[in-house]
């Protein structure tokens, strides 16, 4: 079984086979760097979960990418993998819903991170790195950097980004167009480690 395959499996057993939770096609997007708890969040850093589940490691994330001639690219669900997790264990593992409350995106660009420098909202991390810099608004910066990659050929833009260069976290920004992410599930092994969480069901 690939990786794809069985992040796909356990939406549509913890949804229902006409809703899975997402649309498009997902596919590995980058890595992540974890230094404490882990988000996704829009770039203002509205109310979000934080999750402490998986162990500060470089873990995998997945993206489903979402395709409007119009709108070009959006992101509907995220994936991340904690390292060192196989198809096999991310489909035996026990999947809790997390979420009991609102879990905002932005409506043009959010992220996957963890722990920020001085904890700053994502935006208020990314301002400190370059390009972000010398914007006056990070979404519209990453918008702007998001429809420069789409002209030149790419159904799958993304940002990686290093937000703390003291510990190596960075962070994955990418193109939405929801307000909130309904479902957040949480895959645990049978000694309770944490191997992975989906955020989806993005509405807005």
């Amino acid at each position: 079984m690939k990786m794809i395959d069985a992040i796909e499996t356990v939406l549509k057993a913890n949804n229902s086979e006409d809703e899975p939770g997402f649309l498009g096609e997902f596919t590995l997007a980058g890595r992540l760097a974890s230094r404490g708890e882990i988000a996704v969040c829009g770039l203002d850093g509205g109310d979000h979960y934080t999750f402490s589940d998986i162990a500060d490691g470089l873990h995998e994330v997945y993206l489903a990418y979402d395709w409007n001639d119009e709108r070009g690219a959006t992101v509907s669900a995220v994936a991340l993998v904690a390292a060192g997790t196989g198809p096999e264990a991310l489909v035996d593992a026990d999947w809790e819903e997390a979420s009991d409350d609102v879990n905002e995106l932005s409506e043009s660009a959010s992220a996957i991170c963890s722990t920020t420098p001085d904890n700053l909202v994502i935006g208020g991390a990314l301002r400190r790195t370059a390009g972000f810099a010398e914007a006056a608004d990070p979404a519209d910066h990453a918008t702007a950097a998001f429809e420069a990659q789409q002209e030149a050929g790419s159904r799958t833009p993304l940002l990686d980004v290093l937000v703390d260069p003291a510990s190596g976290a960075n962070a994955l920004v990418f193109p939405t167009c929801d307000f909130t992410a309904n479902s957040i599930l949480v895959g645990r092994d049978a000694s309770g480690a944490g191997v992975g969480i989906f955020w989806s069901n993005f509405d807005g």
